[in-house]
């Protein structure tokens, strides 16, 4: 068997040749057939990745560290209005309309919370910005979005969208009250309907919270307990009380008066747990885990019921937001293990942590064997997904490399999952699904080709929804459908017959 070796890259007067490029205006050097530049200390590794033997490597990396290469941080992007550059890709983002403010994003969330952080302004209806088109050099933590040539001057749309909800006497459909903004609705009074929604919550939505070591008990008498010391925590139970009504009723008009009610009080939550989260102390931290998880929830279900009900136009942002929301919660009950009281069940037991760990520092280059736990159509699935992908033409020779290491972690973190004696806590399957999403190589590397619309690690994406996610959603009434929706919005999104065909065909998905 043969397989394609990349030239050795020839030094030219402006840059390299062959698969690399330097841009001596920017003292960088990108990869022409990833689109991005690469980190310095990425160079032998990235050239790796890209089956350049050993011995071609060692002159490529005498050119490249001969030539005078800025550090990411320091790296100096174009003004505004410059045309873009060839070598990368364009996003459609926006732009903060401050004066001297340079700030930039791909996400809505994300510039709300820059005027919160930087320009101390909570509320969102007074945030200015525009619809502009980007361009980054790096991608993973080293995003730094700038602005280049376009069209200029259309206000946010996220800004018209929210002006235009308030302005509107009523919703028309059951599901728009989810899309207000918290910070621009009024936390309601705790009244007999909020009586109400405590005892539903009792009695069914707090039935379905609880992890691992966590008892039902847990969630429906101390947390409950928790939030009369905590307003913030009291809302977030009333907000997913609602929302779960709001899900489990099919009469319009009371659906929609159960989305208001939980967008109100999630208003009423937030602003007493960011005040909470910015000071964590031993007295409100299980407040501020049990909130988390919390809004979390309120914000799958929002989003299931708009799949369900109004067919919405999702986009791979929304995916991914729910990834990082995912991800959050886990980064912050981790953060404050040591701020939590000692006998609070957010307590993580020293083998949870420890096969967190295993799991997200995880990146075999070649597939680990079965330990024999899982199970024999998993497990064919896993080996065989790689040769698949390149079968239908899905998996370019340039991202073999990277496809194969995630579906090596993918395969690690199943091993985690279904392993009993790893699950003595009933963590194993959480860890495998958080552990994974931790992982460097999926947030620095796959959510970036994600974003990019790249079938490939769509299909990957889709694989973890199937065989780990879609394993512990349904212990939980709250999560029902979200394997679903996450496949066929990744499936919508790409535009693919081969992808649509290939997820058909390995997991039966009608």
């Amino acid at each position: 068997m043969t397989r394609s070796i990349k030239p050795p890259l020839k030094y030219s007067g402006t840059g390299l040749g062959g698969l690399l490029i330097h841009l001596p205006n920017y003292g960088v050097v990108v990869c022409k057939e990833c689109r991005f530049a690469i980190q310095p200390s990425a160079f032998s590794s990235h050239l790796q990745n890209h089956r350049i033997l050993r011995s071609e490597r060692r002159g490529i990396l005498d050119q490249l560290f001969s030539l005078h290469l800025s550090p990411p941080d320091h790296v100096r992007v174009p003004a505004s209005d410059s045309p873009r550059i060839a070598e990368l890709p364009v996003f459609s983002g926006f732009k903060c309309d401050t004066p001297d403010c340079n700030y930039a994003c791909t996400s809505v969330k994300r510039m709300y919370q820059h005027w919160s952080e930087v320009h101390d302004e909570p509320d969102s209806k007074a945030i200015k910005c525009r619809e502009a088109r980007l361009q980054t050099f790096f991608r993973g933590n080293k995003i730094r979005y700038f602005e280049i040539e376009g069209p200029k001057g259309s206000q946010c749309s996220a800004q018209k969208e929210t002006r235009l909800a308030i302005k509107r006497p009523c919703l028309p459909s059951p599901a728009d009250s989810a899309d207000e903004a918290p910070d621009e609705i009024q936390a309601p009074p705790l009244d007999y309907q909020s009586l109400l929604y405590m005892h539903h919550y009792t009695r069914h939505s707090g039935l379905f919270l609880n992890r691992g070591n966590e008892s039902i008990n847990f969630w429906v008498d101390t947390i409950v307990l928790e939030a009369y010391k905590h307003p913030f925590l009291m809302y977030g139970i009333l907000c997913v009380s609602a929302i779960d009504k709001a899900r489990k009723t099919t009469a319009h008009t009371e659906r929609r008066n159960h989305l208001q009610a939980s967008a109100a009080y999630c208003a009423g939550a937030i602003s007493g747990y960011r005040a909470a989260v910015a000071c964590p102390t031993r007295d409100n931290s299980t407040a501020v885990v049990a909130c988390s998880r919390l809004l979390g929830q309120q914000e799958v279900t929002r989003d299931l019921i708009k799949f369900e009900e109004m067919n919405y136009n999702f986009t791979i942002e929304d995916i991914v937001e729910h990834l990082v929301l995912l991800r959050g919660c886990s980064d912050l009950m981790l953060q404050l293990q040591s701020t939590l009281p000692p006998d609070s069940l957010f307590r993580l037991p020293e083998q949870v942590r420890s096969g967190l760990r295993q799991i997200e520092g995880n990146d075999n280059t070649t597939m680990p064997s079965n330990p024999g736990c899982i199970p024999a159509n998993t497990w064919l699935i896993l080996n065989t997904l790689e040769a698949r992908l390149k079968a239908v033409g899905l998996l370019p020779e340039s991202e073999a490399p990277m496809i194969r290491r995630i579906i090596n972690l993918l395969a690690r973190s199943a091993s985690h999952a279904y392993d009993a004696k790893e699950d003595d806590s009933g963590w194993a399957g959480w860890n495998a699904v958080e552990g994974w999403l931790r992982s460097p190589i999926v947030s620095d590397e796959l959510v970036p080709a994600m974003r990019e619309v790249r079938p490939a690690a769509l299909v990957v994406f889709i694989s973890w929804a199937m065989l780990l996610l879609k394993r512990i959603e349904i212990s939980y009434d709250w999560m029902t459908g979200l394997s679903v929706w996450f496949v066929r919005v990744a499936m919508k999104v790409g535009q693919s017959t081969e992808v649509e065909d290939l997820v058909r065909e390995i997991y039966k998905f009608d």
